[in-house]
């Protein structure tokens, strides 16, 4: 997409000229508008017509009481948080084990890539697949053979078995280990090293389906008969941080993340400026950048402006364009919230012909007088 835009300002002409001509236009006194295009907004009107193209990305962010209500359904499917019974153990977590009374078996040990740990007298267990207390009663039942009434607990030091990808704008991507019981989404960031100074606001987040216990015993990762929740709800969630309230912003951070989750940072981007600015082009996005942090990126509005209908166009879902229409006026005003941009987005600014006729006379005579002061100095600057 932005291939795109930037082939299309290699193509429009000169807006020095094209200035010019609205000059010339309202100096004759043939200011007038022009026929309007629509662009993939019914009832929009552009003085552009701005494809973008089938690239436009297809997952949008919802809207924040979309957000809420996912977040809700999530916590709901996962609870308030994972305690150790319920914890499924898989490879690479290690493992405290204490008998009361039988020393031989108080020992730390790392579940093994077959899913099975070995222990003195107990020989091999198999403990992937299963919970804490499902291990604990097959250890005291086989510690059973050898003495009267054991008493066994197992712990969990290290959570290993559970990974999460963090991908996109941050220092470190790739897989994060669950190293404590209940990682949320910030702690999978931090994980990652933090994100980046590209990174935007615009966070996708990839739930799994919940890991069940294998009831046939093994680590239900290394089977094709792995036990998954179909009822969960595993569609993606996309976020833009900068457009939610406090609350819903703490609630998605805060998220329990569980083993498969995606988490990915999207990097900020670019947005374009076209029309009376007094330097229209590209520019980085930052994250959380404004229509007005964006106006001053651009150096501000040239004097025609017609500040009370900014016109942005964004993409949209199925390759269309939105079109979002902005009084800057009331935003300067602190009348009416600001906007927040998003990658890709494009500003244009139409010119106002009230301010037209002025500033056109005003361009005139500037000219006339430079060249007059360039011939009575004999051409010096």
């Amino acid at each position: 997409m932005e291939k795109e835009n930037q082939e299309m300002y290699r193509k429009s002409p000169h807006l020095s000229a094209w200035r010019a001509r609205l000059t010339v236009a309202a100096l004759a006194g043939a200011i007038g508008c022009g026929p309007m295009h629509y662009v993939g907004v019914a009832g929009g009107p552009t003085l552009l017509n701005i494809r973008f193209g089938p690239g436009a990305p297809a997952l949008e962010p919802a809207s924040a009481p979309a957000v809420t209500e996912r977040l809700a359904r999530l916590r709901a499917d996962r609870g308030a948080g994972r305690t150790e019974d319920d914890y499924v153990l898989g490879r690479g977590d290690l493992l405290s084990i204490r008998a009361f009374d039988f020393d031989q078996l108080n020992q730390r040990v790392r579940v093994e890539t077959d899913g099975t740990v070995r222990l003195p007298l107990l020989n091999t267990v198999t403990v992937a697949g299963r919970t804490l207390h499902d291990v604990e009663q097959e250890l005291t039942r086989r510690l059973g053979d050898y003495m009267y009434d054991p008493h066994v607990s197992v712990f969990v030091e290290e959570y290993r078995s559970q990974q999460v990808s963090v991908e996109g704008a941050v220092q470190k991507p790739g897989l994060i280990n669950e190293t404590g019981r209940n990682l949320t989404v910030l702690d999978s960031i931090a994980a990652a090293g933090g994100m980046t100074p590209e990174a935007g606001t615009v966070i996708t987040f990839l739930p799994t389906r919940s890991r069940r216990p294998n009831a046939a015993g093994g680590d239900p990762t290394c089977s094709g008969a792995a036990a998954r929740d179909d009822a969960a709800d595993d569609t993606p969630v996309v976020v833009n941080t900068a457009e939610l309230d406090d609350d819903t912003r703490r609630a998605f951070f805060s998220l329990p993340v569980r083993e498969g989750d995606v988490v990915r940072v999207q990097t900020a981007g670019t947005f374009y400026t076209t029309g009376w600015f007094d330097k229209p082009g590209a520019y980085p996005l930052h994250a959380g950048l404004t229509l007005r942090a964006a106006v001053a990126e651009a150096e501000g509005f040239s004097f025609p402006a017609k500040t009370d209908d900014v016109h942005i166009y964004r993409a949209g879902p199925n390759g269309k364009t939105q079109l979002l229409r902005v009084n800057y006026d009331q935003i300067a005003a602190l009348k009416a919230p600001d906007v927040v941009l998003r990658d890709g987005d494009v500003v244009d600014v139409a010119g106002s012909g009230a301010k037209m006729v002025p500033w056109a006379a005003y361009k005139f005579l500037t000219t006339v007088v430079h060249i007059g002061y360039k011939a009575a100095t004999g051409g010096a600057a």
